[in-house]
């Protein structure tokens, strides 16, 4: 099964690193889902949650104002100023 590297950044710290099946971002143009092989793309964010859905299907939520993600060979790079966790009763599946 193919996964996805991906690296989840603020300006100073990790938020998330490691494989993951799945994500998902909120682009300025509405929201993007990235999936392994997916074609190199670069796309500015808005305001909205970060999902990262990792093997175990587990969802780690995050919101975000702003920023960037990059796809490119399986690698996805998501770096942006602030990232908040999202309360466990908020959690959407």
């Amino acid at each position: 099964m193919s996964s996805l590297d991906v690296t989840f950044v603020t300006a100073d710290r990790t938020v998330w690193t490691g494989q993951a099946a799945q994500v998902v971002v909120p682009a300025v143009d509405g929201s993007m889902g990235i999936l392994p092989a997916m074609v190199p793309t670069l796309a500015i964010l808005g305001t909205g949650t970060v999902r990262i859905i990792d093997e175990d299907g587990h969802v780690d939520e995050r919101t975000v104002s702003g920023g960037f993600v990059s796809v490119d060979a399986d690698v996805v790079t998501i770096g942006v100023d602030d990232a908040e966790a999202v309360a466990s009763g908020d959690a959407r599946l």
